[in-house]
């Protein structure tokens, strides 16, 4: 992913020297640097900015950062000032300014990554993390990267569970989830079995007297699938099982499968319409990917979300959007469209590949190394894997 970095200094040929370095080093392919040496030249350009072309980070000196203070997005993007003095590592806000140059480039990486972190939190392993990908419309590739996330979480180590609750399943082709119902050792239509044995623990009978409710064996309706290094259900079978999932059932699976202990991660896929199942999937997450195209009809449908549930329950609106992380998919270099809402800002990109767009064989969907790549680097920005992980 392309960082794009607001650089000023008084020094012509301090910035010119950097600019150097960087478009000759492998640093030329992560910061995109937009440099002044005049504040009224640095005015002009951040009153001309919108939130499609707000930089990621802010490296100035003193004499530069009013201007930037002053401008509406200075409480979302990171700054650092740049010091003649010494500065420890631990300092986030200050940055040296004469030291070998490699050693500022990494200044930034470090900050840019630290600053993505605190905003979405940090995975501990402290317990199970729900990742829930959603798009306020359809086309957007919820699928394409819920299953690539999961592929590269359960490569780095980690013990992942992909859950799948579309209506109509769209994983056959990617998961040959048909070879997979033959292997399921529950037989049957599974997946219905689980959601009546969740549905019949939750009802209180006084001949228990008092007993626990049954436990339920996750394990004996699960199945690995190799493709994505992951855990999952078989489909199910019966629709109509699905279209009757209502937000308190969908929120036991959730559970059911966060507390029995053997996943770091579920990262879960729905539907693109605002349903009881998704409802409860913004509830139980700990993190919200949510997935947008340059496209205007996803852009106006994402606007009149945002403004239906602020209406709706302002503080829940802003509870769901303190875990949000929004993705452009299919990103081809530069955005055509505005991303809905002055306060926004997309905190990650994930190319466009050419080559689906006629694929024929559907394993290509989870093997793109460019693809692979740029998933490694949303996990790192999201807390999930260190650079040692990812190298």
């Amino acid at each position: 992913m392309m960082n794009r970095v607001l650089l000023a200094s008084s020094s012509l040929e301090y910035v010119e020297a950097l600019l150097d370095f960087i478009q000759g080093s492998s640093y030329s392919a992560v910061f995109q640097v937009t440099a002044f040496s005049q504040p009224e030249a640095m005015s002009r350009y951040i009153e001309e900015l919108s939130p499609t072309s707000t930089p990621d980070l802010v490296v100035v000196e003193e004499q530069f950062i009013e201007k930037w203070i002053s401008s509406p997005f200075a409480d979302k993007v990171p700054v650092l000032l740049f010091t003649e003095q010494f500065v420890s590592e631990e300092n986030q806000t200050e940055i040296r300014k004469y030291q070998p140059l490699p050693a500022i480039l990494a200044k930034w990486e470090e900050v840019l990554l630290s600053s993505s972190r605190r905003e979405k939190g940090r995975f501990n392993g402290e317990q199970t993390w729900v990742i829930g990908v959603t798009s306020a419309s359809g086309g957007c590739g919820k699928t394409t990267v819920a299953l690539n996330l999961a592929k590269q979480l359960g490569r780095s180590g980690y013990s992942v569970f992909y859950l799948n609750l579309e209506t109509i399943d769209s994983t056959g082709p990617f998961l040959h989830t048909t070879s997979m119902e033959m292997q399921s050792e529950s037989g049957g239509d599974s997946f219905s079995q689980l959601l009546y044995q969740l549905r019949t623990n939750k009802i209180p009978n006084s001949s228990f007297h008092g007993e626990k409710k049954d436990r339920i064996d996750l394990k004996s309706y699960t199945i690995r699938n190799e493709r994505i290094q992951a855990d999952c259900f078989i489909p199910a079978k019966n629709r109509k099982e699905l279209l009757q999932m209502n937000k308190s059932d969908t929120s036991e699976l959730i559970r059911l499968i966060t507390e029995s202990g053997q996943y770091h991660f579920v990262i879960t896929d729905q539907d693109s319409v605002w349903d009881l199942r998704s409802e409860a999937v913004m509830e139980e997450s700990q993190l919200l990917i949510w997935l947008l195209s340059d496209d205007i009809h996803t852009m106006n449908k994402y606007k009149e979300w945002m403004k239906f549930h602020k209406q709706l329950d302002p503080e829940q609106y802003e509870n769901r959007m303190r875990k949000t992380l929004h993705v452009i998919n299919r990103y081809m270099g530069n955005m055509a469209n505005e991303l809905p809402g002055e306060e926004m800002m997309a905190e990650h990109y994930l190319p466009y590949i050419p080559s689906w767009k006629q694929m024929r064989e559907p394993d290509l969907l989870l093997s793109s190394p460019i693809y692979q790549k740029e998933m490694s680097k949303l996990c790192e920005a999201i807390g999930v894997l260190n650079r040692e992980n990812t190298a």
